[in-house]
Order: C-alpha cells, then sequence, then structure tokens
C-alpha cells in the first residue's frame, strides 16, 4: 500500500507540473484552448506613420471562455520564420530603439473581462524621431489568467495577439525578385508530369525595406497557344517583409491534360506598379494510360487475329473434309 501510494503521490505530481505554469512577469499557453481563449479585433493593423508623431491603434478584445479572465499586454517584434509567411516572435531581441517597436507602444493598463463579455482597447504608439524609414513589424500580445491568479506568479493562461506593420516615412526601398517559378505535381517539382493537379510554386524575395503585396495570376496556355485557365496568385493579398522569401502556391485542380503546355506569370506590387514575370513550360503525358491502352489494343488484335487463324483453319479443314466425301461418292457411282 505504501508503494502504490508513492506512484499515485508522483503521478499526481507529474500532472500538476504539465498543468501548471509558473511565470515571471506572463504565463502564456501554446495549446489549442489558447487560440480560442481570446479573440482580437482586427488580428492586423498597417500603419503610415511619421516620425515624431503618436497614433492610436484602437482594438476589441473579447473574452470568449466561459470563465473571467484578467488581462495583461506586452510588446514583441516579430519576423518572418520561414516562406510561408508564419510570424517568428523575437521575445529576446535586441534591435536598437530606432529599429525595434518594443519602445515604441505605451504600456496597456491590465484589465479584467467577464465572460463572453469585450473591451475596446487603445495603444499608443510614438513614433521615435530617429525612427528608420522603411517597415519595423511586431505584435501586442494579450495574456489573460484567472483574476484570483493574477498576482501569484502561478496560473494557467491563455495569449493572443494583434501583428503591427508600420511603415515609418523616408527613404523607402521597394524592391523583389522572382527567387523561382516552378511546377510541382505531389510535391515534386519537374517538367513532365503524367497527370494533374498540377500546382505552380512562385518564390518572391523582398531586398527592399518595407513589406510588399504582389498579386497576379498565371495564364496556362496549351501547344497552340490557347488559353486554358487563368489563374489567381496571393489572392489574399498577403505580406513579404523585407529580407525574407515568401513562397505563394496555386493549384490547377484538373487532373486530364495531354500535350505541351506554357505557364505565363505576371505580378505587380508596389506603390509604383512594379511587376514580375516570367515563362516556364512543361509536358502532361498520361503514359501509364497510353500505354496500357496499347497493351490493351495489342491484347485484343492478337486474339482476333488467332480467332482468325483459328476460324481460316476450321474453313480450310472443312472444305477439305467436303471435297473428300464428294471425292468418295463420285468414285462410288463410278464402280
Amino acid at each position: 500500500m505504501r508503494l502504490l501510494n508513492k506512484i499515485v503521490i508522483f503521478l499526481g505530481s507529474i500532472l500538476l507540473l504539465t498543468s501548471v505554469t509558473t511565470t515571471h512577469g506572463y504565463a502564456e499557453s501554446s495549446s489549442a484552448n489558447a487560440a480560442q481563449g481570446l479573440q482580437i479585433s482586427p488580428a492586423l493593423v498597417e500603419l503610415n506613420a511619421a516620425r515624431g508623431k503618436t497614433y492610436t491603434v484602437t482594438l476589441r478584445v473579447t473574452n470568449v471562455t466561459a470563465s473571467d479572465l484578467a488581462y495583461s499586454t506586452s510588446t514583441n517584434d516579430f519576423n518572418a520564420a520561414d516562406e510561408t509567411g508564419t510570424p517568428h516572435i523575437l521575445l529576446d531581441s535586441t534591435l536598437p530603439p530606432a529599429v525595434s517597436i518594443k519602445s515604441w507602444i505605451a504600456a496597456v493598463p491590465s484589465f479584467t473581462l467577464q465572460a463572453g463579455k469585450s473591451q475596446v482597447i487603445n495603444a499608443q504608439v510614438t513614433i521615435p524621431n530617429d525612427a528608420e524609414p522603411g517597415g519595423h513589424y511586431g505584435v501586442l500580445r494579450f495574456s489573460g489568467s484567472a483574476p484570483e491568479l493574477q498576482d501569484t506568479g502561478v496560473g494557467l493562461s491563455a495569449s493572443a495577439g494583434v501583428l503591427l506593420l508600420i511603415r515609418v516615412d523616408g527613404d523607402i526601398t521597394e524592391t523583389a525578385s522572382l527567387a523561382s517559378f516552378t511546377s510541382e505535381a505531389n510535391g515534386k517539382q519537374s517538367s513532365f508530369f503524367e497527370n494533374g493537379p498540377l500546382t505552380f510554386v512562385t518564390r518572391i524575395q523582398n531586398t527592399g525595406n518595407i513589406h510588399i503585396k504582389p498579386v497576379g495570376n498565371i495564364e496556362l496556355r496549351d501547344i497552340f497557344g490557347g488559353l486554358v485557365t487563368t489563374l489567381p496568385v496571393n489572392a489574399d493579398k498577403s505580406n513579404v517583409l523585407p529580407s525574407s522569401i515568401r513562397r505563394f502556391e496555386t493549384t490547377y485542380a484538373n487532373k486530364w491534360l495531354f500535350g505541351r503546355y506554357t505557364a505565363n506569370l505576371t505580378l505587380s506590387y508596389g506603390t509604383h506598379g512594379q511587376a514580375i514575370t516570367n515563362t516556364i513550360s512543361f509536358w502532361v503525358i498520361p503514359y501509364k494510360l497510353i500505354l496500357g491502352g496499347l497493351f490493351v489494343l495489342g491484347t485484343v488484335v492478337f486474339i482476333l487475329s488467332r480467332m482468325v487463324k483459328v476460324y481460316n483453319r476450321h474453313i480450310i479443314a472443312k472444305s477439305k473434309n467436303e471435297n473428300t466425301t464428294k471425292n468418295k461418292k463420285t468414285a462410288n457411282k463410278k464402280d
């Protein structure tokens, strides 16, 4: 019994450690429930700003849990985590104040929201006089925990944030290049495919100092130059951050294709309508289907030819038998 009690106590301690987070300043849960606990509108704010000016960002925070929550805020810089555009929050950012927005946003006082209630929050953003021109990127995070645990440093919490894309005026450079434009099927890049659907992958590299929204389309044409379809690229107008590459995938779902095709990419971006264009060609030949059809056709032809030969031998043999019988009858009559 003592051994059993020790095991129960040990397991209970493990469960307690995995369900309670000890925090220093704030607590954050990475579980799926965290995203469901808070709702912030808008989720993204783009601000055109001038040095030395102060701006007010108005947000609406909603507690969508079944419990009252006390909220505190924090600000972090972020950059692109990968080519999908997923933000990478820089928790230990050491960027200078002229670049980092952590010191640009005034502290938002803590507040408590009842279950299902909303509150409008005004965040003050002050652009320093020495802020570098171009894009600056951060996230204003709201962390909620039970009010009775807010000052204990221990508790479960939910966290969500609003992305801030700040454009500071000055020497703005809007330049981008095409890192690659390829065709794929089943995740494999090629210029020869057996069938569809096909995915066109457009990778845009931002070489400027401000985020851009490359938007356009892909014209798919057949071997005779006829337009097969027009596919949109970045229809939701997602951003490409400076010094990063973003991947956009466009799928043509038609499975039945045959012949040589050409894909013409046309994108525009920036305040002056800069353009990016490119063309690729590829073949779609359903060779397995064709080989299978030829095999079936060959088999049918072979069987038919054998049947004809058998039938001909049968006719010839029958004719010989009839001639033999007639000859015997003729010989018997003569006798």
